[in-house]
């Protein structure tokens, strides 16, 4: 049943990483820039939005569900991420940098922060993105251990 939750839960992984990559390509001229008109700033927030869903299925979904597979279940968010490095999967650092921007995309309201924000999504997206292909193999790997 986990198993087949993981694959399900891969699937949406890999969508997600595929629509964040795509706003990056159309937001690469965008990130630094002031006063852009509302079409251009929507590309930015859907840019965040696509940041903080990945990055959101990536630790609350996948990770969690890989250390139930592997029993080693529980723990806080940071434990998650530090046997997420363990697995080689990114450094736990990064990893820490992008829950941070998660929750501050989350909570942040204010817009004079917002260039921040797209400046710092431009910046580790990259890294959220390197980290998906990492996940999907071990997981693969680990479905193929553990058939249903």
């Amino acid at each position: 049943m986990k198993l087949e939750l993981l694959q399900e839960e891969l699937a949406g992984l890999q969508l997600a990483a595929g629509y964040l990559q795509y706003s990056m390509e159309r937001c690469r001229n965008l990130v630094g820039q002031e006063a852009l008109p509302p079409e251009q700033l929507e590309r930015l927030e859907s840019l965040t939005s696509r940041f903080a869903r990945l990055a959101d299925l990536l630790v609350q979904r996948v990770f969690r569900l890989v250390d139930e597979i592997e029993l080693v279940g529980g723990g806080s968010i940071l434990d998650r991420i530090y046997r997420a490095e363990k697995r080689g999967w990114a450094n736990a650092a990064e990893l820490i940098n992008i829950r941070e921007l998660r929750n501050l995309i989350a909570h942040e309201y204010a817009t004079e922060k917002m260039a921040e924000i797209y400046s710092a999504v431009a910046l580790l997206s990259p890294v959220l993105l390197e980290t998906v292909p990492k996940v999907v193999e071990y997981t693969e790997t680990m479905i193929r251990k553990y058939p249903a």
